[in-house]
């Protein structure tokens, strides 16, 4: 699954998701947003990353990001396949990197993050 196809799923659900594309945003970007994000009730961040970028096996993978550690710089990521791979914290710089990576199923864009919130009651 691309990274747009994840937001085109959430889009169809009643939660507010915005997708970004790692080319269209920086690593303090990301660090920002992200972690203003997690520290919200009700609100989540998903990434999708190349795995062979922070040392593990395959390609493209997408996981919910828990917390982030600001003393260390590391978010913590709940592998989704947690079978193979336990949570892992993961320095902000190198995930970033892992998601500045083509993906070749979505037209060469990048990988990112989407931030997902309760939509608001009209």
């Amino acid at each position: 699954m691309t990274l747009d196809q994840i937001g085109g799923i959430l889009a169809t659900q009643p939660v507010k998701a915005e997708v970004h594309h790692a080319a269209d945003s920086s690593v303090d970007e990301f660090r920002k947003l992200a972690s203003s994000h997690l520290g919200q009730s009700n609100h989540f961040v998903i990434v999708n990353y190349l795995r062979k970028a922070i040392g593990q096996e395959k390609g493209g993978h997408i996981s919910p990001l828990a917390a982030y550690d600001g003393k260390s710089d590391r978010f913590l990521i709940l592998d989704v396949a947690r079978y193979k791979y336990p949570p892992v914290w993961v320095k902000t710089s190198e995930l970033f990197d892992a998601m500045n990576t083509q993906d070749s199923h979505n037209e060469n864009k990048t990988r990112g993050f989407v931030l997902v919130s309760a939509a608001s009651v009209q």
